[in-house]
């Protein structure tokens, strides 16, 4: 009598759906665990987003300070200061300097002229703020406009010009103003020394790259020894060696996306708030907006695959664990 032998089934193998919601429900029962292996992503982006868009927004500042000089807009500025100068300011500055050379007495009992009041500041404050000297001295000036009222409509006029060229005259030596802070800050402004930066810069991105890794790699590989028995359980319950790799890297897949994403997040916004306090509105002349972009799109890329490759060998060695191996590890 021959012993009648069960046939072998077909071995089921779990749809991708149900590997991303145990990959889910494992990273919630392991938080803390999850935390240390996302934190470690969002420091390691930040600082390389950091890195990457102060390097941009600097090149941008440079070429814009070699390039403004001989560019439409600074021909539009010298135009429009030399009409200021020769249409609006030097006629009623003449005019006022002749009317305070007169050297009038001011009659006993006159009310004299109120800078302040008239026109909002005293005299030799006002000409602190322009940056050029009044058309007579403070003395021979508010006599005459005391004397001669219909003189004060050309004193404001002589503001309103004097405040417009001051204007276009910062704008004019904006390049300067903008290479003297940046040597100031010590910010490379040779080739020599910027090709030397760069050098420096691309070290301390595979310094950090290569210890975010690290870190990583160590978080994975605890987290699969603290995991034994559960990947045994799963083994003996049928789960393929592939299944097992695909949830570990479904995970570290999940964990690189926010991490990169916040960490891309902070790092933008860190370094463009950075260079605003050090530079000001100087920060925002030429920004390389593709180039930013560019650097965003290299930052989430390196952060997933970076993720996803410190997983790479910890789910193979889950995967090629024995089950009565994994089952006999104390918990």
């Amino acid at each position: 009598m021959t012993s009648a032998h069960p046939s072998v089934q077909r071995q089921i193998v779990l749809p991708l759906s149900k590997a991303v919601e145990i990959a889910y429900k494992s990273i919630r029962l392991r938080l803390s665990r999850s935390l240390l292996v996302t934190s470690g992503i969002v420091l390691a982006l930040a600082f390389l987003m950091s890195i990457l868009v102060t390097d941009r927004m600097t090149d941008g500042m440079r070429r814009w300070a070699v390039n403004f000089p001989g560019s439409a807009e600074f021909n539009r500025l010298s135009a429009l200061r030399a009409s200021l100068e020769t249409k609006q300011f030097k006629p009623v500055d003449s005019e006022l300097h002749r009317a305070a050379q007169r050297d009038e007495h001011v009659p006993e009992g006159t009310k004299r002229f109120d800078a302040a009041q008239v026109l909002g500041d005293s005299l030799n404050d006002l000409q602190k703020e322009m940056g050029v000297a009044l058309p007579g001295s403070e003395t021979d000036l508010t006599n005459a406009l005391t004397l001669h009222p219909e003189l004060i409509p050309k004193m404001q006029q002589w503001l309103s010009a004097a405040r417009q060229l001051k204007t276009v005259r910062e704008q004019l030596v904006a390049p300067q103003r903008l290479e003297e802070t940046m040597k100031n800050a010590g910010v490379p402004s040779t080739p020599k020394e910027i090709e030397s930066n760069r050098i420096q810069t691309r070290w301390l991105i595979g310094l950090a790259l290569l210890v975010a890794f690290a870190g990583i790699l160590n978080a994975m590989l605890m987290s699969v020894t603290e995991r034994f028995r559960e990947i045994g359980t799963m083994k003996c319950l049928g789960a393929l060696d592939s299944f097992i790799i695909k949830l570990f890297l479904i995970e570290s897949l999940f964990q690189g996306g926010v991490g990169t994403f916040v960490g891309v997040l902070l790092g933008l916004g860190l370094s463009m708030a950075n260079m605003s306090s050090s530079y000001g509105f100087y920060a925002w002349k030429n920004v390389p907006w593709t180039s930013l972009m560019f650097s965003v799109m290299i930052c989430f890329a390196v952060g997933v695959v970076l993720t996803v490759a410190g997983a790479v060998y910890p789910a193979w060695q889950a995967a090629r664990m024995q089950p009565i191996e994994a089952m006999r590890v104390e918990a």
